[in-house]
């Protein structure tokens, strides 16, 4: 069982918990190891969960209505229980596609939490579904659909990230009343601005690719000098939205959980960074950070939990 210990699910102990979660999200699993063994093994079921919701509404060879239909039973098979068999998806990476093989194993891993833990899960996976299940809708379409209002973009990024905030606060109050300093009204708010700025990054990272798949996140705005202008205004947000994180990170007790909230947002402030010195060119060849620097940024956290 080796770091993740006795109190993790027995159907997530069979490699599904170490090599798909690091296969689908190194920077991730990286905070998630260090994560204490009651608040990590609700953590990664969930994530993993909704990385497969992910990985169905973004399986571009199959249709919006067959996507649609496929996470509709994804999430009744979360919240109701039950069996899922996915759709056929051949042009996946080679983590996703191991993590759709292996989806009962998540499933039946949920059913091996504690209940309340089972209940934020559920609550979160449904958050998230309508959330992918919105922007199925939302995009559908010829040539470019962009988003009209500066609401629906925060209502979005609030559904796919802002909610796993929340999430993280009420698994580690329920499974450690000296969770944080602060209560827990104020730690949930500050989560919320904290998921949903990691999420607002990822849109900023990707809009020359999602332009070219016939999305713009950013209101108003689909030329290039439009979308350079914008995605300032939005960094701008973005880096509010860490601020918060910081103040949450900062009042966590415990090492571990300070090391292990605190690395994302380092990330998202060095891929901000790279963001807003970034030409189109270089925005359209992607923007990212590597797995050297991050490991510089897992000692920078380090030093931050102390």
């Amino acid at each position: 069982m080796g770091f993740w210990g006795k109190t993790f699910p027995v159907a997530m102990q069979s490699g599904l918990s170490t090599k798909v979660l690091k296969d689908v999200s190194r920077s991730f699993y990286l905070s998630l190891r260090f994560l204490p063994g009651g608040f990590r093994a609700a953590t990664s079921v969930g994530y993993l969960l909704a990385r497969a919701s992910d990985t169905i509404a973004d399986a571009g060879e199959l249709s919006i209505g067959a996507r649609k239909g496929a996470l509709a039973e994804f999430r009744s098979a979360v919240l109701e229980g039950g069996d899922f068999v996915g759709p056929i998806m051949t042009d996946l990476p080679k983590g996703e596609v191991v993590l759709m093989a292996r989806i009962g194993e998540c499933l039946a891993a949920l059913g091996e939490l504690p209940e309340e833990q089972q209940k934020s899960v559920r609550k979160v996976v449904r958050i998230i579904t309508e959330g992918q299940a919105w922007d199925l809708d939302r995009f559908e379409g010829s040539g470019v659909v962009s988003l009209e209002s500066d609401e629906e973009l925060r209502n979005y990024t609030y559904e796919v990230a802002g909610c796993v905030g929340e999430f993280w606060t009420e698994v580690g109050f329920g499974v450690d009343g000296d969770f944080a300093t602060r209560n827990f009204a104020e730690m949930n708010e500050l989560g919320n601005a904290y998921g949903r700025s990691l999420q607002l990054i990822n849109i900023l990272r990707d809009v020359p690719e999602d332009l070219e798949n016939g999305r713009c996140y950013l209101p108003g705005a689909i030329s290039p000098a439009d979308l350079m202008r914008e995605r300032q205004r939005w960094i701008g947000e973005a880096r509010a939205g860490l601020d918060q994180a910081d103040q949450y990170a900062e009042s966590l007790n415990g090492k571990r959980m300070r090391f292990g909230t605190v690395l994302p947002a380092m990330i998202g402030r060095e891929t901000l960074d790279r963001l807003e010195r970034a030409s189109w060119e270089e925005w359209v060849g992607r923007v990212k950070v590597t797995r050297r620097e991050i490991y510089g940024m897992m000692a920078r956290a380090v030093r931050f939990a102390l």
